[in-house]
């Protein structure tokens, strides 16, 4: 940073920051975060970010900022670890359907039977070929399930829902994953 803000001309600059967040180094970006935009170092050295100059922060969790930082580095972060988004996305979702309440009924049971155990099942015992994130798992489970009732006379609806969790939830997995 210091030496980028010491080169001449106004092209933008862009620092880019990646990793896991150390509790301490991002408490003290905050003050380069802010309106003031200037970094203050242990020695009380200060740096400052020029009109031109970027910061990304390309980050895996948030378990050390505090909603100071979340909230300067203009990062939204929602938490999934209950599974209360994919939860509601999956009400929302059949509530929108147009079904008779009966089949919208037994829809939510088929989510309440399989999905959470299979999640948990999955977590547990195999490794994602590419990290998924439960949301967007879930988000294509009900694209493939309303295809799949738009396009067939579906009368087994168990069956159907299990297709479509075998092939959404496995997704993601390689050939040499052990399933």
């Amino acid at each position: 940073m210091r030496e980028l803000s010491q080169r001449p001309g106004t092209d933008p600059k862009w620092i880019i920051l990646d990793g896991d967040l150390d509790a301490n180094w991002i408490e003290s970006m905050n003050s380069v975060m802010d309106d003031n935009k200037i970094l203050t170092l242990a020695s009380n050295e200060r740096i400052k970010l020029l009109p031109h100059m970027r910061l990304i922060f390309e980050i895996k969790n948030l378990k050390f900022a505090t909603p100071a930082t979340v909230s300067r580095a203009g990062i939204l972060f929602i938490s999934d670890a209950s599974g209360y988004q994919w939860q509601s996305y999956i009400q929302s979702w059949i509530s929108k359907m147009k079904y008779d309440d009966a089949r919208k009924l037994e829809l939510r049971g088929l989510f309440d039977k399989y999905v959470q155990k299979s999640l948990d099942h999955i977590r547990k015992t195999f490794k994602y070929l590419i990290p998924q994130v439960d949301i967007s798992t879930i988000v294509s489970l009900c694209k493939l399930l309303e295809s799949m009732y738009n396009k067939f006379d579906v009368r087994n609806n168990e069956l159907l829902f299990a297709f479509c969790c075998v092939w959404c939830l496995g997704a993601a997995f390689g050939e040499k994953d052990g399933i």
